[in-house]
């Protein structure tokens, strides 16, 4: 929770200021002071807004600092720490930035920079679980952590080789158990840094375990996984989903946020999927959709509050989905 108002003592004297995130420790303050009520925020009250534009989760500037800083973090190990203090600092950076916004939103068309698939991808999994945590409500302290988990979590790779990891076709049995080891390796090799939080390295060993048992490396389930390696994993496949590869094309954002949501229970958390909803816009602005009443139109505006319900302009003039909850999008044409 977020402090609405500034809390005064009797003296007039402010104990603390608007903005504050309550922890244990504050609301012990408050009652040292025998503060018996607050005003708080409550994100569930925010107002939807129909937009035509979504701001990007980070500047181009911010982007090109964490692949840069990635970059230098996996390919040289002699001053992994440099890069990791670097890394800290632009997630903290984020978070803040993020925290401060009316709302934050996974958009495809987000910037797209240019770079070798690993580190894109790991800046792409950090930031897209920061934007499913903040949804779930976490604190600064685990937004931060979560980001460091998502640019770190395919650590292991970089002991893969590259013919393998860049193969353009289906790897071998024997080939796709040596990618399966990234995550154990990963885990070892981040053990090796004492300034990182344990968590982190869970991310990197977790997060291609499922729900169901059938992931690995060890095939646990359900409440043996850390719930931020369960964020970690749909932000994962996610990403992965809906960036170009040299095997196949990428998904359309509805297509990869359908197959998550498919594998609710069986791969991936229900709470953490019902956050990613939230937050992840499944329709691109221009879209031309069929509605299941038989009309077709083009997604033309955004709500906030439910990106998977747009605003779509039909023959019959405009048409609120948010509004409207019994008309679905049935195809992308």
């Amino acid at each position: 929770m977020v402090l609405a108002k500034d809390v005064v003592d009797n003296s007039g004297r402010v104990l603390l200021t608007a903005g504050v995130t309550l922890r244990p420790e504050t609301i012990g303050l408050l009652r040292k002071h025998q503060v018996v009520s607050i005003w708080v925020k409550d994100k569930c009250d925010s107002r939807n807004r129909e937009i035509t534009s979504i701001q990007n989760l980070t500047c181009e500037a911010t982007r090109l600092k964490l692949i840069y800083n990635v970059q230098n973090a996996f390919s040289n190990r002699e001053k992994f720490c440099v890069y990791l203090n670097e890394l800290q600092q632009v997630i903290t950076q984020v978070v803040c930035e993020l925290s401060a916004r009316e709302y934050v939103l996974i958009y495809l068309n987000d910037i797209r920079i240019k770079s070798e698939y690993l580190f894109m991808h790991s800046v792409n999994v950090g930031l897209f679980a920061i934007a499913i945590g903040m949804a779930m409500g976490l604190e600064q302290e685990e937004l931060i952590l979560l980001g460091m988990g998502g640019l770190l979590h395919d650590y292991g790779k970089t002991r893969v080789p590259q013919q393998i990891l860049n193969k353009n076709g289906p790897l071998s049995w024997e080939e796709f158990c040596q990618v399966k080891e990234h995550a154990a390796i990963g885990y070892n090799l981040l053990r090796l840094e004492e300034q990182l939080d344990h968590r982190v390295m869970l991310m990197a060993l977790q997060h291609h375990e499922r729900c169901d048992g059938r992931g690995y490396p060890w095939g646990i389930t359900g409440s043996e996984i850390h719930q931020l390696a369960k964020i970690v994993a749909v932000a994962d496949v996610y990403d992965a989903l809906t960036t170009d590869r040299v095997y196949r094309a990428r998904m359309e954002p509805y297509q990869a946020v359908e197959i998550i949501n498919q594998g609710i229970g069986s791969q991936f958390d229900e709470v953490v999927v019902k956050a990613f909803n939230q937050v992840a816009v499944p329709y691109n602005i221009g879209n031309i959709v069929t509605l299941d009443n038989g009309l077709r139109g083009a997604v033309i505006r955004i709500n906030t509050l439910r990106p998977a319900r747009p605003i779509v302009w039909t023959e019959q003039g405009p048409l609120n989905l948010m509004h409207e909850p019994d008309v679905k999008i049935v195809a992308v044409i």
